[in-house]
């Protein structure tokens, strides 16, 4: 079977599960891992790097905890060059769908006011808190990026099987 195969039945399970609940599966996360090292062997080494240079969002939550493992098994299972064009297509996506729900909720001018602010106090005083925190902001300036990863990645190899 086409590993890019594999990664997209993984991933829609992914997307789905990030859109419906918020989170991905830690098993399913395991399980796509285990199934890319029997895949792509050592090529998963990419991912865990790709993963540990989006981590440092995760720590300030900027993303979440399924988004960075997402990203790890996308560039994991396509490799540096097309994992990081995936991501990037997912991360456009959802900067788009951001943007999107910012401006319709009204809540642009209060986001953009906290991360100023934000970035404010990381450079004054050289701090580092979560970006995001739901007791605070709501459920509504949250988006399932691991959702948006998915359908970028499934975009971009569907762009590539195309053209």
């Amino acid at each position: 079977m086409d590993t890019d195969v594999v990664l997209c039945i993984f991933l829609t399970v992914f997307g789905l599960q990030d859109l419906t609940c918020g989170k991905v599966s830690k098993y399913l996360t395991l399980a796509a891992f285990i199934a890319g090292i029997f895949l792509r062997g050592t090529g998963m080494a990419a991912g865990i790097l790709a993963g540990a240079l989006f981590f440092p969002l995760f720590l300030v939550r900027m993303i979440g905890a399924a988004d960075v493992k997402a990203v790890a098994v996308i560039v994991g299972f396509l490799g540096l060059s097309r994992g990081l064009e995936a991501v990037g297509t997912g991360f456009f996506l959802g900067a788009v769908w951001s943007l999107e729900r910012l401006l319709r909720g009204g809540m642009m001018a209060r986001r953009l006011s906290y991360f100023f602010a934000y970035i404010g106090r990381m450079i004054t005083w050289n701090t580092y808190e979560p970006y995001y925190r739901a007791d605070r902001d709501g459920k509504e300036a949250a988006i399932p990026l691991a959702f948006c990863l998915a359908v970028g990645t499934i975009l971009r190899l569907a762009a590539g099987h195309m053209g």
